[in-house]
């Protein structure tokens, strides 16, 4: 379909001047999509077949004047009809008697219909006067509904230019708040200051933090950990084993916890068990210790004896010497042996409280120098480590702060995103809603719906409107829709008046049967002023003799667990019966594991007899 087209048909209409037409001129047409449609019927379907000639239009029109009018739709078909009933066939008298009969009857039928036509009439003349009257009412109210929406619309351009002004505002306070938020580029403005403290560099404070920790360490290892050798005593550290002194991070710094407390508990009694046998040994060793010293003093005098030739060479005078020595000796040895078996053990056990009280006492005045020691080298500690804990925890509330006003900020941007994006939902839905060709005003009256027109088009297919004659949709059409809707809808009421009548017919046999239902329900029973028995007796005698029955189940359920947990008990309180239950369970579950247990026992009842 094209402009050509078009050209041709009008030429074959015979319009005036088309052979003149340039179809390149007409192309302006085709390219609008509103037209499109009219232009596509027009060029397929109008032909010289539908289009009157000059002679029959006149004719047409002389009709017209005429008083006898224009017969059209269903009466130009009727007379159609006739015609060609007439043409084809000989009509008789009868028929046209008939006829006469028949159109007699339409003609009354007619005045009928034009009386009640006319009642009508009156009654939309009465209509029409009093919403003439409604309408000069309406001029007041129209005048106040105009000087309100004057008022409203000066209002509006108030608010507007507010609404403007503040938007004006804030975008220049949220353009003041990024430029606030822009990180300098040092690499480009060296000279620029940062303007929140998280932007700053902290490697600096760190390096320096590290190197006072690092510091201070050293300088606390020094003080607390290598110069308590010397509080403790590292020259005798013999002495003090008992006390760790190679770890004092246990006792001093952390404190002397319950596992510490044990472990010195049980040195100190692994220290007076291996007390007397040490004592005894020491006490031993100083014996012989004694006895080499007196061998030797007596060999040297001896030797000095035989040097110096005063030593006596007669046999009998050696032996008498060495006689008298020997009982010496062999008295000493029983005085010995008499004080190791009775009095040394004695002293031993009277002195091993006093070695504990001396341990003790080093112990608790090692400790005493310790804590002496702590208190007065302390101080030089905690004082840095207060400064650099000041140090963090100002300038950990710094950044607190700071990102507390960082959130406040963030909030109230959300909230200014929000709410914008609401006004421009708002704003959007408005402009879509003024969009619509109803609220437009229209500098003429259209005959038909417009294409945009999405409201009238959806209520024309919700009105079910079958306009198959015209190539768009009219408010005729509507119209009538609406009148065949609202004829239907009186047609529905009095058929729903009708149902309902039905109904209650229905309802009426329906109590009619619950009555005589009741009747035969509780006819002949006990129960006719209060709740019928609905179970029959022979359900009834076997549902109470099953709850009989369920009860005693119950019952003999929990005499079996009753039971079960006294044997549970006996067998807990006795070992034998415990075992007979299990013999038991293995002659019945396992014979060989009872015949393995059986040769066992035998063999050690063979082996004790045996002993």
């Amino acid at each position: 379909m094209s402009a050509k087209q078009m050209v041709a048909v009008l030429q074959d209409l015979g319009y005036p001047k088309a052979s003149k037409l340039d179809p390149k001129g007409l192309e302006w047409m085709f390219e609008n999509d509103t037209m499109l449609p009219f232009l596509e019927w027009f060029c397929n379907s109008v032909s010289s077949a539908n289009v009157l000639p000059k002679e029959e239009v006149k004719q047409f029109h002389s009709f017209e004047n005429t008083e006898e009018g224009i017969l059209e739709g269903d009466q130009l078909e009727q007379a159609l009809k006739n015609l060609k009933i007439s043409q084809n066939e000989q009509v008789t008298e009868a028929d046209l008697q008939h006829e006469i009969d028949q159109l007699s009857q339409s003609l009354e039928r007619g005045r009928k219909r034009k009386q009640s036509l006319m009642q009508k009439r009156n009654k939309l003349s009465l209509h029409h006067t009093s919403m003439n009257h409604r309408q000069s009412k309406l001029s007041q109210i129209e005048t106040k509904v105009k000087s309100q929406y004057k008022g409203r619309l000066e209002q509006n351009l108030t608010d507007n230019a507010k609404v403007n002004s503040s938007l004006e505002h804030l975008v220049e306070t949220v353009g003041q708040l990024s430029e606030v938020y822009e990180l300098p580029v040092q690499e480009k403005s060296k000279e620029a200051i940062p303007m929140f403290l998280s932007q700053l560099p902290l490697d600096d404070f760190y390096q320096k933090e590290e190197k006072f920790s690092q510091e201070l360490s050293f300088f606390t290892r020094k003080k607390f950990f290598e110069g308590i050798a010397d509080v403790a005593g590292s020259s005798e550290g013999s002495r003090y084993e008992i006390l760790e002194i190679n770890d004092p991070n246990l006792s001093l710094i952390r404190g002397g916890g319950q596992a510490i407390n044990i472990s010195q508990c049980k040195e100190l009694s692994r220290i007076q068990k291996s007390f007397p046998a040490a004592k005894l040994k020491h006490i031993e060793a100083k014996v012989a210790s004694v006895q080499a010293e007196r061998r030797l003093e007596t060999a040297e005098d001896i030797l000095k004896l035989i040097q110096a030739g005063e030593f006596s060479k007669d046999c009998n005078s050696i032996n008498e010497r060495l006689s008298a020595a020997d009982s010496s000796l062999q008295r000493v040895v029983r005085d010995l042996e008499t004080l190791s078996r009775d009095e040394i053990p004695g002293l031993i056990q009277e002195s091993m409280g006093a070695q504990v009280s001396h341990i003790l006492t080093g112990d608790y005045n090692l400790k005493l120098a310790r804590q002496d020691y702590f208190i007065s080298n302390q101080d030089q500690v905690i004082r840095p480590l207060v400064q650099q804990r000041a140090r963090n925890e100002f300038l950990t509330m710094a950044f607190e702060l700071e990102n507390r006003n960082h959130r406040d900020i963030h909030r109230l941007l959300v909230a200014v995103k929000q709410l914008l994006q609401n006004h421009l939902k708002g704003w959007q839905a408005r402009m879509k809603m003024m969009e619509d060709p109803l609220l437009t005003s229209a500098k003429f009256k259209r005959s038909t719906i417009d294409s945009r027109d999405s409201f009238s088009k959806r209520l024309h297919q919700v009105l079910e409107v079958e306009d198959t004659q015209h190539l768009f949709l009219t408010y005729s059409s509507l119209e009538d829709g609406a009148g065949k809707l609202r004829h239907s809808y009186s047609a529905s009421c009095n058929h729903a008046d009708t149902v309902r009548g039905s109904q209650d017919e229905l309802l009426e046999v329906l109590e009619q049967n619950m009555q005589s239902s009741e009747e035969m329900m509780y006819s002949g029973s006990s129960t006719t002023h209060g709740q019928p028995s609905m179970t029959p007796p022979q359900l009834q005698s076997t549902m109470t003799q099953l709850e009989g029955m369920l009860g005693r189940l119950e019952h003999t359920i929990k005499d079996t667990v009753r039971n079960l947990e006294q044997k549970k008990q006996t067998l807990k309180s006795d070992p034998l019966l415990y075992k007979e239950r299990k013999l038991f369970i293995y002659f019945f579950t396992n014979p060989p594991c009872l015949r393995q247990l059986f040769e066992e026992m035998s063999s050690r009842l063979q082996a004790q007899k045996l002993q």
